[in-house]
């Protein structure tokens, strides 16, 4: 009969105990017992059979190689490697770290069923075991990564009849793009002029985005900044240019980046330009004019027009036979949010038609005006005029008209 047991020893080894009996000073090991039992003693004496402890010293199974970090983006797999030597029959276990999961044992996975998950024939955890010479490599697989599967993972050896455990820690880490996180990000944004207001911004993601602000339309940012790389972008002082869409940009070099628009609304007097300071047009020729003005205000403006009579004062303007008035939503896409293409139609031109004309917006913050001045000219002005050699026909009609008129009433009057 024979047998054995391991003991810790020193300088990284261990010893085994292995225990053999002798007969008659022959060495008899555990499969030679059968056959020395039925052999017998011919002769009917007696044998004498001693034990003897034999020390047989031999290396502490050990993992070699750091275990190399995997970086994969979700919804891959992920691989770690743990290279083993001197196993013997000591068993060598994955752990996952963070939550003190035992995942695998040797070649074989050992977590429970319900976290290991069968997607399209494949299981959420798999372990190979190779060989590189004397050296055992047992690989964790990891497919299908979460981000619950981020972290650490222990290779552990448990040497059996001893306390140790040589182990090793490998990191999984799994790379998440970025996604707004909508209840910490600013959506509709109102502040009134001069006041100050922060654009807000946050994001999911690893590793952590970067947050970026810009503006849609291209214009810097009101701190003048074309980029505001920061989660709080602060409006100080806020004008009426500052009104339009701002976004923000989440950005971890995980594609794809993720982005949101903040709507920015400032409530301000209205603003008034004129598209043309000053509009020409000839008299008394049955010609029209078309006088502009761009308004924009929060809340939104009541629009006017007046004519400056020659006392000063402003005579307001409304739809009528000589007039048009139009409010236009877009106009080329020229208009700024919350701005009205304002416009007016005067038709027949006139000698008391011309002179100063004021466009108006107002709401509860205030009012702002811009002049227009229509002015005389002795031809048609404008993309609606007729062709010179139709004027010049009618101008030769009415010429001959005239003559013909005059020397009718010369003829007339001699009788």
């Amino acid at each position: 009969m024979s047998g054995s047991r391991s003991v810790s020893g020193e300088e990284g080894g261990y010893i085994r105990l292995v225990l053999f009996f002798v007969n008659n000073n022959n060495i008899v090991d555990d499969d030679d017992d059968d056959d020395d039992d039925d052999d017998g003693d011919d002769g009917g004496g007696s044998s004498s059979n001693n034990l003897i402890i034999s020390q047989v010293y031999a290396q502490n199974p050990e993992i070699t190689e750091r275990i190399l970090p995997d970086i994969k983006r979700i919804g891959v797999t992920g691989k770690l490697h743990c290279s083993v030597i001197n196993q013997m029959d000591n068993p060598v276990y994955w752990i996952h770290k963070n939550t003190q999961t035992t995942i695998s044992s040797n070649d074989k996975i050992v977590i429970d069923d319900s976290l290991n998950t069968v997607v399209n024939g494949w299981p959420k955890f798999q372990v190979e075991r190779t060989y590189d010479g004397e050296t055992i490599i047992y690989s964790i697989i990891v497919n299908r990564l979460e981000p619950r599967d981020a972290g650490w993972y222990t290779c552990q050896i448990h040497v059996r009849g001893s306390d140790e455990r040589p182990s090793k820690d490998g990191e999984m880490v799994v790379l998440i793009p970025p996604a707004i996180i909508l209840s910490m990000t600013s959506h509709t944004v109102i502040v009134k002029e001069f006041e100050t207001v922060n654009l807000s911004c946050d994001a999911t993601g690893f590793p952590t985005p970067n947050i970026t602000w810009v503006r849609v339309n291209g214009a810097a940012n009101p701190n003048g900044e074309l980029r505001h790389i920061a989660r709080i972008m602060p409006i100080e002082n806020a004008q009426p240019n500052h009104k339009g869409l701002y976004r923000c940009l989440a950005d971890n070099n995980v594609a794809p980046p993720a982005y949101h628009d903040t709507v920015v609304i400032v409530m301000h007097r209205p603003t008034s330009i004129a598209i043309q300071s000053s509009y020409g047009q000839a008299e008394n020729r049955m010609f029209d004019v078309t006088i502009e003005c761009r308004i924009g205000g929060y809340p939104e403006p009541d629009l006017y027009w007046y004519q400056v009579t020659d006392s000063g004062s402003w005579r307001q303007i409304t739809n009528d036979d000589k007039h048009t008035i139009n409010i236009l939503l877009n106009h080329a896409a020229l208009l700024k949010p919350h701005e009205r293409w304002f416009q007016m139609i005067i038709r027949s031109v006139q000698a008391n038609d011309f002179g100063d004309y004021i466009c108006e917006g107002r709401n509860e913050y205030g009012n702002g005006h811009a002049v227009v001045n229509l002015f005389a000219t002795s031809e048609c002005q404008g993309p609606n005029c007729p062709p010179e050699q139709v004027l010049a026909s009618a101008s030769g009609l009415l010429t001959s008209y005239i003559i013909m008129s005059v020397s009718l009433t010369v003829a007339m009057m001699k009788y």
